[in-house]
Order: structure tokens, then sequence, then C-alpha cells
């Protein structure tokens, strides 16, 4: 699979925090928490919405601190242990269980398909697997659908593998991963059938085509060189003010 973009991991996170609040939104929704936009806005504003109940506020704002968490490291390794974290932030304050490999049965909306319970040994040899992909991007596709159909966790896989997923993605340079809304219905009838057939190659097809934004141009001007213009034009800034105060008097 052939990488879309190709960024600077500092240009691809400057491009993940200006549409953060997107991000964020998309994600909720994936997830089935009913939030506007706007509504997400304000949440990530620290603005009230008296629209909503506690808990759909708390995953919005638990949101925002994994996506914060996630730019600030980029550098760390895609394991276990960070998987585990990120889930922990998601679900922090909603389930007491937050960051814990899930050891209980679960059901899935729309399908009666039942993952079977996960085991550490389990989830670390398909991170094997996924780290042994040549391609960022498709690292990253394959570890989003891992987490959703092994439903790693109690609560929360959904946003924990879109995460994990830009975290891969963006570390890479290779641009940001989001379902958009008018695509939800679409994505959700793939993933049920990923869920009861374990076939991947439509809906990779799909988080491919539709899902992962981004630019190719990869900026070639230094910190040095920003550092200079900035000063030459702080310079001439004070300069000018200095004169038009020496005129005034």
């Amino acid at each position: 699979m052939k990488d879309k973009f190709q960024m600077s991991v500092e240009d691809n996170s400057d491009f993940a925090k200006r549409i953060i609040v997107d991000s964020i939104y998309r994600e909720a929704r994936v997830e089935g928490i009913n939030v506007t936009f706007p509504e997400t806005q304000q949440i990530y504003d620290g603005l009230v919405v008296s629209d909503l109940g506690y808990e759909d506020v708390a995953k919005i704002i638990n949101l925002k601190h994994a996506w914060y968490f996630l730019l600030e490291t980029l550098e760390y390794p895609v394991n276990l242990r960070y998987l585990r974290h990120l889930n922990f932030l998601i679900q922090s304050n909603i389930m007491r269980t937050a960051g814990s490999i899930r050891e209980i049965s679960v059901r899935i909306s729309g399908t009666d398909w039942v993952p079977e319970i996960p085991t550490v040994e389990k989830i670390e040899a398909e991170l094997d697997r996924i780290r042994s992909i040549a391609s960022p991007t498709e690292r990253a596709i394959e570890l989003m659908l891992s987490v959703m159909r092994g439903q790693y966790f109690d609560d929360g896989n959904k946003r924990t593998a879109q995460l994990i997923a830009n975290h891969e993605l963006i570390s890479h340079g290779c641009g940001v991963l989001s379902v958009p809304d008018d695509r939800l219905t679409e994505f959700s009838g793939l993933l049920v059938n990923f869920y009861e057939t374990n076939q991947k190659d439509q809906i990779k097809s799909f988080l491919y085509d539709m899902c992962i934004s981004g630019y190719d141009r990869k900026r070639t001007i230094s910190d040095e060189e920003l550092r200079r213009q900035r000063q030459e034009d702080e310079d001439a800034i004070r300069e000018f003010l200095g004169r038009k105060r020496s005129l005034e008097t």
C-alpha cells in the first residue's frame, strides 16, 4: 500500500493540530456519541453544553486530552503499553477498568458475532505482525482494524483504534485519518461485514480512499531560516515604530 501523503513529521503535526476539533468530532461520531460539531467545538473550548449528558461531555474532553498526549509522544513506539495508556486517557473518569485488557465477553451492536477474549500474548503477536508491514499507512489502517475487531478493552475501542492509527500516520508524515460524517453509514456497514467475515480488503480500501487527509508538499525552510526571518521582521517593525514615535514628539 503506497503512502498517500509525504510530509515532514513537524508539518503533519501542525496539520493535525489545525483540524483537531474536526478529528475529535468524527471520532466521537464513529463511537456513536450523539454530538454536533458546534457542540464539540464548545466543549473543546471549555464551554458548557447543556444538551449533553456528563458521560458524552467527558468523552469529548478525554479525546482532547488523548490527542494532546498523542502529539507530544510521536516518538514513542507503538506497543501494548502505549495502546493501554491511550485507552486509559479515553475512558478516564468513565470506566473503572480504563486502560485494562478486556477480561469479559462483549456483544457488538449490529451483529451476532462475538469477539474472543483477548490476551496479552495474542495482542503482542498481532502488534508484531503489524510492525512488519513496510508501509506506515497500511500499518496505521491495520492497527485501527485490529483494535476495533479485537475489542481489546471494555469500551472505547473505536476511539482508541482511531488514535493509534493517527499516531502511526503522523509520526511518519503520512496524514490524518478520520471517517467523514457523511460516510459514516457506509463505514458502519463495512465494519460489521469485517467483524463477521474478517475480510478486510473492502474496508481497507475505503479507509485509504476516503478517510486519510493531508498534503504532499514538503517545506524546505529550516528552523534557522525561520528564526532569521522573524528577527529581521521584528527589527524592521521596531525601527518603524521608533521613527514614528520620534516624529510624533
